[in-house]
């Protein structure tokens, strides 16, 4: 039951978060989520709120499910929602149907955003590397979360800081999320666990 209940969540906050990154054309400049979110207050608070019990949920399961005790991954499994709350509350603000920060906000706003991808690359990362060994395609899911950051910088570089900046990477995480909690692709071998 608790398997489904987290696979009902990860599909709901996927669909979200697509839906949210697409309220405006996901191509263009300066349409990432933290400022479609300045537009549109109410969802923006539902999408971090979603992303952040999604995340934290599904990563927590992941480590229960795979009996690691990682202090390291576990911790940056509970940072990431903190991180997302530091960027809700500093947003910009609409002034003459402008987007303004002010510029300490805007530093702190980024720098959360940065800690917040990096807190969710951790963790997933070192479980798949922790257990590569135990688990047949962890090794491969460790190469495509560590990727992810690399492809958001690959994203800027080409799109520019656009929606499909963010909406890229939050779908490998909700994919990844749900194909290791969700269904038996990735079984642990019949071998003692270590304690991780």
């Amino acid at each position: 039951m608790r398997k489904v209940l987290l696979g009902v969540l990860l599909i709901a906050g996927l669909a979200f978060a697509t839906w949210f990154c697409f309220l405006e054309n996901p191509l263009m400049e300066d349409n990432t989520a933290s400022l479609i979110g300045v537009r549109h207050p109410a969802l923006f608070l539902v999408y971090t709120a979603l992303n952040g019990v999604s995340f934290c949920l599904g990563a927590l399961a992941m480590y229960r499910a795979y009996g690691s005790r990682n202090l390291p991954g576990r911790i940056s499994a509970l940072f990431a929602p903190a991180m997302l709350l530091v960027i809700l509350f500093t947003q910009g603000e609409l002034v003459d149907g402008e987007i303004a920060f002010a510029p300490i906000t805007k530093t702190i706003h980024w720098t959360a955003t940065v800690i917040y991808v990096l807190s969710v690359v951790a963790s997933l990362s070192l479980l798949f590397f922790l257990k590569r060994k135990q688990v047949r395609g962890f090794a491969a899911l460790c190469v495509i979360a560590t990727a992810i950051v690399p492809g958001m910088i690959f994203t800027i570089l080409t799109i520019g800081k656009s929606g499909l900046f963010e909406a890229i990477p939050i779908w490998m995480v909700y994919i990844l999320l749900f194909l290791v909690n969700c269904t038996k692709i990735f079984p642990m071998k019949e071998t003692a666990n270590e304690s991780l």
